[in-house]
């Protein structure tokens, strides 16, 4: 099933990998992996995104493998390229600025995703919406090139892996996405040292804000359904960049009996970024979409135009009709 994009990397030599912008630990993890594969064959890499890669997630990096995309920067290498993979995105909007540029060059374009509503693009695709998490992709990938797994590699699935599914308890983590884990701690994967970096590592200010997050969530819909935004006021009072507030969007899912997570982050230029989470029973993929975002049905996300008060009240009354029908 792999052989078309096999064959495919065996004949191309100077590649750039890419992925979403917000970038998340199965979009970095996925890129990584990836990357010291490709290298190990003696292929020419680069990772470029749109952007940078959040504080959290610097670990996964040592070697600083990962690059902010600038025009003027890597002109040089968008002109020697013959081969281009996107992973964990299957739409060039999500990938930005270096999206837009990298559609307009003469490269093979590969596609590797696990989300259900992509749109083709790519000259070769490998998208399967049935599993987990792109990092799974990835690893089957790899070992079917005959790859070894090195502990780096190994570090950057297991975080993929780990988080995009929700530290393994989304409904579609398998006995397949443990047996891959397996395979990840035997070739040097560090799951308390990935958890401790991951979730233990945050400064007071972040601790107090999510006190107070916690203290303004709001519930409707007869307690299925939790919303809470941060303003850029807050941000600012507790001197927090937005890139630090990933878990955040899962604090809501605390009450018992809900059902819908609607995380809300006010951004600096009359937009604001939503997160959706459920516990599986609402598709919220359904209702990012609305939106004009994407993603899984217990996990999504859209950045809407306007002011945080209108885009929580959008939100919140297409939320409570989503939970109000019980579609899925």
């Amino acid at each position: 099933m792999w052989t078309p994009i096999i064959t495919e990397l065996n004949k191309r030599q100077h590649i750039i990998i890419s992925s979403h912008i917000n970038p998340d630990c199965d979009a970095l993890g996925s890129e990584l992996a990836l990357a010291y594969h490709l290298k190990a064959m003696g292929k020419d890499v680069s990772i470029l995104n749109s952007d940078p890669v959040p504080p959290t997630y610097q670990f996964l990096d040592p070697d600083n493998l990962i690059q902010l995309y600038a025009a003027h920067k890597h002109a040089a290498a968008l002109a020697q390229a013959d081969a281009i993979i996107v992973v964990d995105a299957s739409v060039w909007q999500r990938l930005g600025k270096a999206g837009n540029d990298l559609s307009k060059i003469k490269a093979t374009i590969i596609c590797i995703d696990h989300h259900p509503d992509g749109q083709p693009f790519a000259d070769f695709s490998y998208v399967d919406s049935d599993v987990v998490a792109t990092g799974e992709l990835i690893f089957d990938l790899i070992t079917a090139m005959g790859g070894e797994i090195t502990p780096l590699m190994a570090q950057a699935l297991y975080a993929a892996i780990s988080t995009d599914s929700g530290n393994f308890r989304f409904p579609k983590t398998s006995p397949r996405t443990h047996r891959i884990i397996a395979e990840l701690l035997e070739a040097g994967a560090e799951p308390a040292k990935v958890f401790k970096l991951l979730y233990e590592q945050q400064s007071p200010e972040l601790v107090h804000l999510e006190g107070e997050v916690l203290q303004n969530i709001q519930l409707a819909a007869e307690g299925q359904l939790a919303t809470v935004g941060i303003g850029l006021d807050t941000l600012q009072k507790y001197h927090i960049q937005t890139s630090v507030l990933d878990g955040f969007s899962n604090l809501p899912q605390k009450i018992a009996g809900v059902k819908v997570a609607i995380f809300l982050v006010e951004q600096a230029d009359n937009r604001v970024k939503v997160s959706f989470r459920s516990d599986g029973s609402v598709a919220v993929n359904t209702l990012a979409a609305h939106f004009g975002g994407g993603g899984h049905v217990p996990a999504a996300g859209a950045t809407i135009t306007g002011a945080l008060e209108d885009v929580t009240r959008q939100v919140i009354k297409a939320a409570e009709e989503l939970v109000e029908n019980g579609r899925r």
